[in-house]
């Protein structure tokens, strides 16, 4: 099946850099250009692609506007913003209006293929699952996850199912759900249980994986594991996420918002899953977090 995507940037050579990005790493794709935010608006109306990723500054319509857009006329598209330095308190905000993820130009050849598969894979299960209906008020799920990062998509596809079942979120907020539970099921594992440091992988990508693996089979670290424990009701989601490492203290982490720190991997986790879950906590030792997020109200006919 081909993946079709809009890439969308005023320069016309950063387009054709996305887009051989694009080929390059993904199988059977179609890439389609816009040069701001107007013209991508139009093309999405026209004809749906399965993702829109979007520069932040453009002419006419910029990426923020293009978000606001999307999400007022109802597409499910989701959309990746590329920022960079300057862009911080665009791209936040972004964020918090309906954008899907975002990626730094200065790390874009290290995670552009990474964001857009993952967010790929959540975004079709999630319209696979559409026309499930059924009469579930309320289920809670325990789960025990050893420190196997490929377990973490099948896991939140299992969670989309029953959530979807009972009709809380409409797609694009299904997806952003499953992008921060996916963040916080990662951190887990890397940072928590394997006690990775994510200034190597600022660093070297490479490394980072290396030094995963190999902890994944040595002691202390791979006698640990993480619990998920997902309530719903027709309510509320509430997933909370223990892993087995030592903690952390969440307000020592660099704010990625900060001009400083908004190019740097490190960090771009917890602003992801700040941005898209309504309450975010953490106990005291820093090794559980609780994601919540509330359903709107049904109606007496939903």
């Amino acid at each position: 099946m081909t993946t079709h995507i809009l890439v969308v940037d005023d320069s016309p050579i950063e387009q054709r850099l996305v887009g051989r990005l694009l080929e390059k790493g993904l199988t059977d794709v179609a890439v389609t250009y816009a040069a701001n935010g107007k013209e991508a608006f139009d093309a999405i109306s026209a004809a749906m692609p399965e993702m829109v990723i979007s520069d932040l500054r453009m002419p006419l319509m910029n990426g923020l506007e293009l978000v606001e857009n999307i999400k007022a006329s109802g597409f499910g598209v989701p959309v990746i913003l590329m920022t960079s330095y300057g862009n911080e308190e665009i791209a936040v905000k972004a964020l918090q209006t309906g954008a899907a993820s975002y990626v730094p130009k200065l790390a874009r050849d290290k995670i552009l293929i990474e964001t857009v598969e993952n967010i790929l894979s959540m975004s079709r299960g999630q319209r696979n699952r559409r026309r499930v209906l059924s009469t579930l008020d309320s289920v809670e799920s325990r789960f025990v996850l050893g420190n196997d990062v490929s377990l973490i998509t099948p896991l939140i596809d299992y969670l989309q199912e029953q959530i979807g079942m009972l009709r809380l979120f409409d797609d694009l907020q299904m997806t952003r759900i499953a992008i921060a539970i996916c963040e916080s099921l990662t951190n887990a594992i890397y940072h928590g249980n394997l006690e990775l440091d994510s200034e190597l992988r600022q660093e070297d990508e490479s490394n980072f994986h290396r030094l995963a693996e190999q902890r994944r089979h040595e002691a202390p670290y791979a006698d640990r594991r993480v619990r998920m424990t997902a309530t719903m009701s027709s309510e509320v989601l509430r997933i909370a996420i223990h892993d087995d490492g030592p903690g952390f203290d969440p307000n020592a982490v660099l704010n990625p918002t900060e001009e400083v720190n908004m190019d740097r991997i490190g960090g771009r986790g917890l602003l992801l899953i700040r941005s898209f879950m309504d309450e975010v906590s953490h106990n005291s030792k820093g090794n559980e977090v609780t994601l919540t997020k509330h359903a709107a109200p049904r109606s007496p006919t939903t």
